[in-house]
């Protein structure tokens, strides 16, 4: 006999967590199941990894610090304890000049990396970054905004790295100016956090919501195909068939769900590519001077994430570097690799020489950019697919957020959406 639930969830990430959570807590009595195919079945590609006596999540992370994001895991009563970026002394990269990375006024003053015009310049955009309006860039990709500032020089590299660092996306002439500028904004402003314990300690908050309010998590459960059957959706696995009032697919990238879908929903058409990233994690028995060296005029990323996070032992810490990567570069493992130890050899360490190193190859930041000719960020496809019953979560998905903030934010709006249908079916059921 098929089992048969009011929701089931795919994918137990954030979109598929708090996709759980909410409709539970929205739907009490209501039957939620959460398949995953990882055996552990909980975090995607927040999830936190023991290498050794280090711990590293799968490549580096920020969460910010006032965002939609927030808002959800607030709502879901999930809280995490946090630490900001360790900035004070970061560097940047310049050809072969290494100086203090102008963040803000005093290090603007400071730097030895721009001349005393590019230090008025750029001074005039920090100060006018509460005045700009992201919602009024959609139209426009992020190299033409670039064009609009007026911005060239090692003026306009700074801001091309500060747009790498905040969505991960170097494809300029490709992903909408809202989302580029509201990413910028909210970074400037008010900052990020790093997560003490790694990502596995928001993972962990969210699954202990979930199975608070009776949610069912089932790992190594892979799903084969999706589709509308007499007012329900079956669900197919191995040796295993699920029935569902709705469900809400969060394996991803838009590829990854539509390949368990009769379908793809045309919404999905206009996306720009998942945004991928070549990550080096590292694990010293020391901690380097440097705790930041940022690529002006290179895609490249260093940052210690511990300490202060408790992801080393006392005295070591961690260090995650990145390769940002364009749609469409063929960058082989040897390449990136080749290049992120490099540039941890200028940041003051050898990799090689390290007592953990991890290497992740392409991996996905994000599984596709909302454009110009989509409308931007209001854009993108919403959580209903088209399909009767199936829903969709993800950070490509919904109007709100990038990265986390939109998978936790189109998570909880599919949860609402799943909630609100079996409501619907209820009052019709009684009035049939």
């Amino acid at each position: 006999m098929d089992e048969t639930y009011d929701v089931v969830v795919i994918g137990a990430g954030l979109a598929g967590l708090s996709a759980a959570a909410t409709a539970a807590g929205e739907s009490p009595g209501a039957s939620v199941l959460v398949l995953d195919a990882q055996a552990a079945g909980r975090g995607g590609r927040a999830a936190t990894d023991p290498v050794g006596r280090f711990r590293f999540d799968r490549g580096a992370h920020a969460l910010y610090r006032t965002t939609p994001g927030r808002e959800v895991l607030t709502r879901l009563g999930v809280s995490v304890q946090t630490h900001l970026p360790p900035t004070r002394g970061a560097q940047g990269r310049l050809g072969d000049r290494i100086g203090l990375l102008p963040l803000n006024a005093p290090t603007l003053a400071r730097s030895n990396l721009l001349g005393v015009r590019d230090k008025v310049v750029v001074g005039r955009l920090l100060a006018g970054v509460g005045r700009w309006r992201p919602a009024d860039l959609a139209g426009l990709t992020a190299n033409q905004w670039l064009d609009s500032l007026g911005v060239e020089g090692v003026v306009r590299q700074l801001m091309e790295m500060l747009i790498r660092l905040t969505t991960y996306v170097c494809d300029l002439d490709a992903v909408s100016a809202d989302l580029v500028a509201g990413q910028m904004k909210s970074a400037l402003q008010d900052n990020v956090d790093y997560l003490d314990d790694g990502w596995v300690s928001l993972v962990d908050g969210l699954v202990t919501e979930v199975l608070y309010r009776g949610v069912r998590i089932d790992g190594g459960q892979e799903v084969h195909r999706i589709e509308p059957d007499g007012g329900r959706v079956r669900v197919e696995l191995d040796g295993r068939t699920v029935l569902a009032r709705r469900v809400i697919v969060a394996v991803g990238t838009p590829d990854a769900c539509a390949s368990l879908l009769p379908s793809r929903p045309a919404a999905w058409a206009t996306l720009a590519p998942a945004v991928l990233v070549a990550c080096l994690d590292v694990g010293l028995a020391t901690v380097p001077e440097i705790p930041v060296l940022l690529g002006v005029d290179c895609p490249l990323y260093l940052t210690r994430h511990a300490p202060p996070g408790s992801l080393a032992p006392p005295g070591g810490s961690v260090m995650q570097a990145i390769r940002y990567l364009r749609a469409g570069e063929e960058l082989s493992s040897q390449q990136g690799r080749a290049e992120l130890v490099d540039h941890c050899r200028v940041g003051g360490f050898d990799p090689d020489e390290a007592e953990e190193a991890r290497y992740l190859h392409r991996m996905v930041t994000c599984g596709g950019l909302p454009t110009p000719a989509s409308g931007g960020m209001p854009g993108r496809p919403g959580v209903e697919t088209g399909l009767a019953g199936i829903l969709v979560a993800g950070d490509w998905v919904g109007p709100v957020g990038h990265l986390a903030d939109a998978a936790l934010s189109s998570g909880e709006s599919a949860g609402r959406a799943a909630a609100a249908g079996i409501a619907e079916d209820a009052v019709s059921r009684a009035s049939a």
